[in-house]
């Protein structure tokens, strides 16, 4: 089985969705669910009977808070390629007391996480303490992607092909979303901003969201938020194929109702990261003065205190001089992490350098 050995079975990377919302999906799929994978659709199931019936529970007693809720602020959006260092910097905003980060049982429940909130005890007993592909601290209230969110509730996501690698649950799992019929569209419209509502009843600040898809919704997302301000975190190609190769084969490749080549998986790394670039750049340029930042990984490592100082000051974001207390602090109580180490072969280096070569060059990284 590979990749997909029970013994180190994990749990789902999208466990939010309702049964009903399960049904759907697999029927979109023609309920083209692999063998060796019938135990993680069980498992889907289960957690649909109970989203199902939380889910009602929130209906019934919260939804007439939440749709009187008003967003007065609009997001501010991290946006980058899977591991190019999306989590550290999402992570260090949080620290901003003037920020409202979705938490893991947030974007883990999207359904009834208002509702349900004191169930994030039960989360922290079943989740990994650790992050499986960076060995990064995790728990209910550690920040985590939006998008996880978005794919449980309205299931119109790229990582529907996380679930259906081979189907690909077409129509629905565009990275591009031009390409989306207008009712899938506004759905999903619908569903962010229902997202938001939720987290603005649960907590105060301004949200902070993180998703690498958003990297390519810049436009999109606009259009609807038109004073939402965007961050874009850039790294070294090299380390985030091998980085991100590994968030695969470590965390989600442990949610696949189907089984993949890993020709497939690598296709769909190398394909996805040049398409994200080539929506972000298609669309950089509609973003307003002021509401845009870009920085390096690199930088963020090496000079975190003056990197998320430029970009306060850029952004012309309130509060940096309390963040940077608790800056120095968060940054010491992880002095001793260590990053993963990865040995790139000659084929991969090869392989990386064709495909994504306007980013070695836009960016100034060496080949």
């Amino acid at each position: 089985m590979g990749w997909l050995d029970e013994r180190k079975s994990r749990p789902q990377v999208i466990p939010g969705m309702t049964l009903g919302t399960l049904m759907k999906v697999l029927a979109r799929n023609g309920f083209c669910v692999d063998p060796d994978c019938l135990w993680r659709l069980a498992h889907l199931v289960a957690l649909g009977v109970l989203n199902s019936i939380y889910g009602r529970c929130e209906t019934f007693f919260n939804s007439e808070e939440i749709d009187a809720v008003q967003i007065e602020q609009h997001p501010l959006f991290v946006i980058g390629h899977w591991r190019s260092g999306t989590t550290h910097l999402h992570n260090l905003l949080s620290l901003d007391d003037n920020f409202n980060s979705p938490t893991a049982y947030q974007a883990s429940f999207p359904h009834h996480f208002v509702f349900s909130q004191a169930g994030g005890t039960i989360f922290n007993w079943i989740a990994p303490k650790k992050r499986p592909m960076d060995n990064m601290a995790f728990s209910s209230d550690t920040p985590h992607e939006d998008e996880f969110a978005l794919a449980a509730h309205c299931t119109i996501s790229p990582y529907m092909r996380i679930l259906f690698p081979i189907t690909g649950d077409s129509a629905y799992s565009e990275l591009d979303p031009e390409r989306l019929s207008r009712d899938k569209l506004e759905k999903w419209k619908a569903s962010i901003v229902l997202f938001m509502k939720k987290l603005t009843l649960s907590g105060s600040g301004r949200i902070v969201f993180k998703s690498p898809p958003h990297l390519g919704r810049v436009a999109t997302l606009l259009e609807f938020l038109p004073r939402a301000q965007f961050v874009h975190i850039v790294r070294d190609p090299y380390m985030v194929y091998m980085s991100t190769k590994k968030l695969w084969k470590d965390s989600l490749g442990y949610a696949h109702l189907q089984v993949p080549s890993q020709e497939l998986v690598d296709q769909l790394i190398l394909t996805w990261y040049k398409q994200l670039f080539s929506l972000y750049l298609r669309d950089k340029d509609k973003v307003p003065a002021g509401q845009l930042y870009e920085m390096k990984f690199e930088d963020l490592e090496a000079r975190p205190v003056e990197t998320l100082r430029s970009m306060y000051e850029e952004l012309h974001l309130p509060g940096f001089d309390k963040l940077e207390a608790n800056l120095v602090n968060y940054l010491a109580s992880i002095k001793d992490y260590r990053k993963n180490v990865h040995r790139l072969e000659e084929s991969d280096r090869e392989k990386v350098r064709t495909h994504w070569f306007d980013t070695f060059e836009r960016y100034d990284y060496p080949l």
